[in-house]
């Protein structure tokens, strides 16, 4: 992406060249301000634009995905944090025209100014959300900063280019190791550096390769930065001592920041390729986290799970194979494990990490009842619509366990296309159930959910039970048949006389009239997002506990 300013300086550079340059071509024309470059400084160069916008686009993901983490809605920070980042790299792009002289001692200030900042970002981001309210407000000072010390970088690389190879291939050459090094950042940074280093570790590493590429120019250049030297060097050092102090405090920091975000003693975290999940427990009070969200409280959260598993369950004629989507915690195959003529329960949920912390953890497998360990539960870490679009096995029951509706990836899994998907794989005499977050509080949400498996399924039944936690929680029931309930299993919250009064909503909750939840359109965000924006504003931002994202 910060190649689009490195094309925008380059194309300044010919306007400016064309008035300047009588018969001669522009590839010849060369800035007479630029350093001479032998061949191995510029393949040092040429090296340095590849992980220049390498690092540039791993500080972007990073500030939308800790901003996503932090606050949600993962469409509107990622587009926030890119155009602010293009803009103010245009800016830096614009400032850079102004530099006419000492091109490679700015170029390795600029570097280390880069490392310094970049190197702190999560730091500091995580700490104005912590301890203040102005969280958007560091947000914006930290992509302006950044942006417009990237953007001045290429412009420059460019410039110093051109005096080996002419304007017209110095252009094509940045382009391209910008290009090249753009896709290794977006490669490198889901699959290797989140999961394994998470926000804090990535944004110190990321720096410090900008300090190294800072040091390795100016070593090679270090004939031309005689008059810079003590200049660069006091930069390095105290650039160095930022970073290295950051990194001997960044657990002391975790603890910290973790303290302010949670309520409870955080006793377990880590970052998987997906989310960030944390454990945290209080007394008997155990409570799981994804992305901030609140998943589970273990005081309350059986009467969410057994509504969702036993009241479809009391529908269906027979009750042989079960399919959770979602529910990688284990507590819903834990209800379905109390019927003893289920043959086979398969769990697809997408992150392996929310499985393995079900099969592993201490106090979450005592929960769930080692539910993950049973012969008779299959787990597959897969995509839940990709999975679904194959052939494969029909099922009794099918139980929907997923994040509310908040962005277009989730969305389409309470879509008509996703419920047909569903309604092929229910055997005859089938049900199906999902969780449709609080017809409370995103009232609209919750029946357009409703309304949208009206045009699947002959008969879809809501449904509403108080959760502490959480307050009024929904859900909807849809089959191919009547629903006509049979015998309900007891226990501590569901029997025959809850479960009436969970299949009656309050009558200041009636149904309705909204838009049908298609691929195409996705109202159901927007719904979603227009219900919960007045509870989460009148709240503190560190609660969480009034949204559900069980994936």
């Amino acid at each position: 992406m910060s190649a689009n300013d490195g094309a925008v300086d380059a194309r300044a550079n010919v306007r400016s060249g064309d008035h300047g340059v009588n018969n001669r071509s522009i590839n010849d024309h060369v800035d007479k301000n630029s350093p001479t470059v032998d061949d191995s400084q510029f393949m040092l160069l040429a090296g340095s634009v590849f992980i220049i916008a390498a690092c540039s686009l791993i500080y972007e993901l990073l500030i939308s995905s800790l901003s996503t983490y932090l606050l949600g809605s993962s469409v509107i920070h990622y587009s926030l944090t890119i155009g602010l980042f293009l803009f103010f790299m245009g800016v830096g792009a614009w400032i850079s025209q102004s530099i006419d002289r000492h091109l490679i001692p700015v170029f390795v200030s600029i570097e280390i100014a880069i490392g310094a900042v970049g190197g702190i970002s999560a730091l500091l981001l995580l700490f104005a959300y912590a301890w203040t309210e102005f969280y958007y407000v560091a947000m914006l000072v930290v992509v302006a900063i950044i942006g417009i010390l990237v953007g001045m970088e290429l412009p420059l690389l460019t410039r110093i280019l051109e005096t080996r190879s002419g304007l017209r291939r110095g252009i094509s050459q940045v382009l391209t190791f910008d290009y090249i090094g753009a896709l290794a950042a977006s490669l490198l940074f889901p699959f290797i550096l989140l999961p394994y280093l998470g926000h804090l570790l990535t944004a110190l590493a990321v720096g410090v390769v900008n300090l190294l590429v800072a040091l390795i120019v100016a070593w090679s250049f270090r004939a031309q930065l005689a008059v810079w030297r003590w200049r660069i060097a006091v930069g390095v050092l105290l650039s160095v001592s930022l970073l290295g102090a950051c990194v001997y405090w960044v657990k002391p920091a975790e603890e910290l920041i973790e303290t302010a975000l949670y309520e409870d003693p955080v006793i377990q975290s880590q970052q998987s390729t997906y989310q960030k999940l944390v454990l945290t427990q209080r007394g008997q009070d155990l409570r799981l986290y994804l992305d901030g969200n609140l998943q589970f409280s273990s005081v309350d959260e059986y009467r969410y799970h057994e509504v969702l598993v036993h009241l479809p369950a009391s529908f269906t004629g027979q009750l042989h194979r079960a399919l959770v989507i979602g529910g990688g915690d284990g507590l819903a195959a834990r209800e379905l494990l109390k019927y003893a003529e289920l043959t086979a329960i398969d769990v697809v949920d997408l992150d392996p990490a929310v499985t393995e912390l079900a099969r592993t953890q201490t106090q979450l497998s005592t929960l769930n009842q080692n539910s993950m360990h049973d012969k008779r539960v299959q787990v597959i870490n897969q995509d839940a619509w990709n999975w679904l679009s194959k052939e494969g096995d029909l099922y009794d029951l099918i139980v929907i366990d997923l994040p509310d509706p908040e962005s277009e990836d989730i969305a389409k899994l309470y879509s008509v296309a996703f419920y047909q998907k569903i309604a092929r794989r229910l055997s005859v005499g089938g049900v199906m159930i999902t969780q449709a977050t609080s017809p409370w509080f995103a009232r609209r949400a919750f029946w357009s959910i409703g309304n949208t498996l009206d045009t699947v399924f002959e008969e879809v039944r809501p449904a509403a039970v108080y959760v502490p936690s959480f307050g009024l929680w929904g859900f909807f029931i849809g089959a191919q048949h009547s629903l006509a309930s049979n015998n309900i299993y007891a226990g501590r919250f569901i029997n025959a006389k809850t479960a009436t009064e969970v299949l009656s909503l309050p009558a200041d909750l009636p149904r309705l009239d909204t838009e049908i939840n298609r691929n195409h359109s996705l109202p159901v965000i927007e719904y979603y997002r227009e219900g919960w924006s007045a509870l989460h504003d009148a709240t503190d931002p560190a609660d969480t506990s009034g949204s559900k994202s069980s994936q």
